[in-house]
């Protein structure tokens, strides 16, 4: 199994650096709009009072005996809510599902793995105009099901979680943004006695309703 770390180290790496690179640019490009909306950009929060934010990306699970079974990758997409709690301190909660079918080791019989992460925590953004960067962190909930002929696992378990990214509003007055976000879980589960990480990088796009 170790051989598959070097392997999972290089995507996550590279993955990482491809993220920020795009946080990066889009900072860049801002830069002549912040110079002529910077009394705007302190002013106005782009979640004044709560957001429903419908999330697409993919996920790395950083367990190298996934990739023996399973191909690395693959979407994750969910539905988020968020809440104002003062200033620019504001609450999150996300849903979502990581659907992957892959083929046993050695049987080579089909098996599909299902997650369902549940998220909690606070993040505080800069309001800053049209990039509004975060930052921060919170708790999770993996319900996990596999289904293979060897037998079917439904179970859950907990970890945590840490987050950044930016909020992208292109238009004062219009409530749609766009969620660019980098996140990274640690939620470690046991079955029969073999320890598992299902957590991991994950990396999302969400288009964003405000209120």
């Amino acid at each position: 199994m170790r051989e598959y770390l070097p392997r999972r180290r290089t995507l996550l790496r590279r993955t990482s650096i491809q993220f920020t690179g795009i946080l990066l640019l889009i900072y860049f490009l801002s830069l002549p709009a912040f110079s002529q909306s910077f009394p705007f950009a302190f002013q106005e929060k782009p979640i004044r009072q709560g957001s429903v934010e419908f999330i697409f990306g993919s996920y790395d699970m950083n367990e190298p005996r996934f990739d023996a079974v399973y191909s690395p990758g693959g979407m994750m997409a969910g539905l988020g809510l968020s809440s104002a709690i003062v200033s620019n301190v504001n609450f999150y909660l996300e849903i979502k599902s990581y659907i992957r079918k892959g083929t046993l080791t050695y049987s080579k019989e089909k098996t599909e793995l299902t997650l369902v992460p549940i998220s909690l925590g606070v993040r505080y953004i800069f309001p800053f105009g049209i990039l509004n960067p975060y930052a921060g962190g919170g708790a999770d909930f993996y319900f996990y099901y596999e289904d293979n002929p060897i037998g079917t696992i439904l179970n859950y378990t907990n970890g945590y979680h840490f987050m950044a990214g930016t909020y992208l509003q292109f238009f004062k007055n219009v409530p749609v943004l766009i969620n660019l976000k980098l996140k990274y879980t640690t939620a470690r589960a046991e079955e029969d006695g073999i320890k598992i990480q299902l957590g991991g990088l994950e990396y999302t796009a969400s288009l964003v309703f405000s209120f």
